[in-house]
C-alpha cells in the first residue's frame, strides 16, 4: 500500500499521509486507552471525547472523497474516503460499545441482572455493525473488535443460563469465553515479547494486561466459581470428594468453602440453595439431560429442590416450612438486599432466607432459637446473595468501585 502514496510524478504526498498518520496517531490513542481502561465515565479527555472528534475528522474525509469522485480523484484519494467512512463505522461501533458498558454498571445497584436483555442489546450492536469495517488493512481492528465481543457475548450468556440452572449451556458458553480469553492472552505476550526484544527487558517489568482484559477475566472467574456452586451435584459426581474440594477451592470466592466454614463456626444445622421450578418445561434435575428425553414436571415440595445443600442432604422434616416462608415473605424476599428471619415455637428452629436470584433461595437453618439483628448472619448472607449477583462486578467499570 505504500506505493500509493506517491504521485506518478513519484513525488511522496506529504500531505495526504500527513492527514492519514495523524487519524492512525488518534486512532492507536483511543484504541489503547480502550483496552487499558480508560473510563467511559471520565468527564475530562474521556474515550467518548477522543472518539467523538475522532469521527469528526474521519466524516470530513469521507465528504472531502465523495466530492473528489467525480473529478480526476487519485486512488490514494479514493483509499483514504473508503477507509474513513469504515473506520467511522468503527468508533461508532466503539461508541455504542462504550454506551453498552455504563448500562451494564448501571445495573449493578438492581436487585437483580437480566443478562438475556442484555445479551439481546449486545447481539443488536454486533449484528448492526456486521462487516461495516472489513477492509484487510483494518482487520487487526475488525479482530480485536470480534474478539471482546465474542468474550463478552458468551459470559453474558453464561450468566444467563447459570441463572435458569441449564447446566450444559452455561459449560459450553464459559469454555468458549475461556477459549477466547487465553487467545487474547497469548497476543498480549506475544507484544509485550515484541517489546522486549526492542526496548530491553528492564521496562517490561511493570507492563500487565489491558484493564479490560483482566475485567473479563474476573468476570469469567466468577461465573465460574458461581457454576462450580450451582451445579456442584453434578460436577461432584466426576471425580472424588477429596479432589472436588480441592477444585472448588481453587475458586474465587469458593462458595461451598466459605458455607462449610460458616456451618462449623456458627453451628448451623443447614446451608441450602433452592430453585423454583415452578412452571419449568425444562427442567430435569442436576447435570445434563438429552434434549429428547422424558420427564415427569415435579410436583409439590419437589417444584422447590435444593439443588445444593450442606453440610448433608436437605433436611426434609424442614421443607414445609421453608416453603410456607418464601411464600408469605415473597415481597420481602424480592426486595434489595433483604434478609428474611423466621422462627418457629413448634420444633424451636430458626430459619434466615435470602433470594440472590429470582428463582433462586438461600436459607439457613438452626436447631435453636436466633436472634433476627444477629449481624454476622445477615452479613453472611447479605455477602453471599451480593457475590452471586456479580453486581460488584459490574460496579466495578466505574473507577473506584471496589469489585
Amino acid at each position: 500500500y505504500l506505493s500509493m502514496f506517491y504521485g506518478t510524478d513519484g513525488v511522496f504526498r506529504f500531505c495526504e499521509c500527513g492527514v492519514v498518520f495523524e487519524l492512525l496517531y488518534c486512532l492507536t490513542r483511543a484504541t489503547s486507552d480502550w483496552a487499558g481502561g480508560q473510563s467511559f465515565f471520565s468527564r475530562k479527555d474521556s474515550i467518548r471525547t477522543i472518539y467523538t472528534s475522532l469521527q469528526n475528522e474521519l466524516r470530513k474525509l469521507v465528504t472531502a472523497g465523495r466530492s473528489g469522485a467525480a473529478g480526476n480523484s487519485s486512488h490514494l484519494e479514493e483509499l483514504l474516503s473508503h477507509l474513513s467512512e469504515q473506520l467511522s463505522d468503527f468508533v461508532q461501533a466503539r461508541m455504542e460499545i462504550a454506551e453498552f458498558y455504563e448500562k451494564m454498571y448501571s445495573l449493578s445497584s438492581q436487585k437483580s441482572i437480566q443478562s438475556v436483555e442484555l445479551v439481546h442489546s449486545l447481539e443488536c450492536i454486533l449484528q448492526k455493525y456486521s462487516s461495516r469495517f472489513h477492509h484487510p488493512i483494518l482487520s487487526p481492528l475488525e479482530s480485536s473488535f470480534q474478539l471482546e465481543a465474542d468474550v463478552l457475548t458468551q459470559l453474558l450468556k453464561a450468566q444467563a443460563v447459570i441463572s435458569e440452572w441449564r447446566f450444559l449451556p452455561s459449560l459450553l458458553n464459559l469454555h468458549g469465553a475461556h477459549t477466547k480469553l487465553h487467545i487474547w492472552g497469548q497476543m498480549f505476550e506475544k507484544q509485550r515479547e515484541t517489546r522486549k526484544h526492542l526496548f530491553g527487558g528492564q521496562t517490561q517489568k511493570a507492563l500487565q494486561p489491558p484493564h479490560l482484559f483482566q475485567w473479563l477475566t474476573r468476570l469469567k472467574n466468577a461465573l465460574l466459581s458461581k457454576f462450580s456452586f450451582y451445579f456442584h451435584e453434578a460436577l461432584s459426581r466426576q471425580t472424588g470428594p477429596s479432589e472436588m474440594k480441592a477444585l472448588t477451592a481453587k475458586t474465587n470466592p469458593d462458595y461451598c468453602g466459605k458455607i462449610s466454614s460458616f456451618i462449623r463456626k456458627y453451628d448451623a444445622q443447614n446451608v441450602s440453595l433452592i430453585f423454583d421450578n415452578r412452571g419449568s418445561e425444562t427442567f430435569q434435575g442436576h447435570g445434563y439431560h438429552h434434549p429428547h428425553s422424558y420427564r415427569e414436571a415435579p410436583k409439590g415440595v419437589d417444584q422447590y429442590p435444593a439443588v445444593v445443600s450442606l453440610p448433608s442432604d436437605r433436611p426434609l422434616i424442614h421443607w414445609p416450612n421453608v416453603i410456607m416462608i418464601m411464600s408469605d415473605r415473597a415481597a420481602e424476599l424480592n426486595t434489595l438486599d433483604k434478609v428474611v428471619h423466621f422462627y418457629d415455637d413448634k420444633v424451636q428452629c430458626t430459619y434466615f432466607l435470602t433470594r440472590p436470584e429470582p428463582q433462586f433461595t438461600i436459607v439457613v437453618i438452626f436447631d435453636s432459637r436466633k436472634s433476627e439483628k444477629d449481624s454476622h448472619f445477615i452479613s453472611f448472607l447479605n455477602e453471599l446473595s451480593t457475590s452471586l449477583k456479580n453486581s460488584k462486578h459490574f460496579a466495578s467499570l466505574k473507577p473506584g468501585s471496589k469489585g
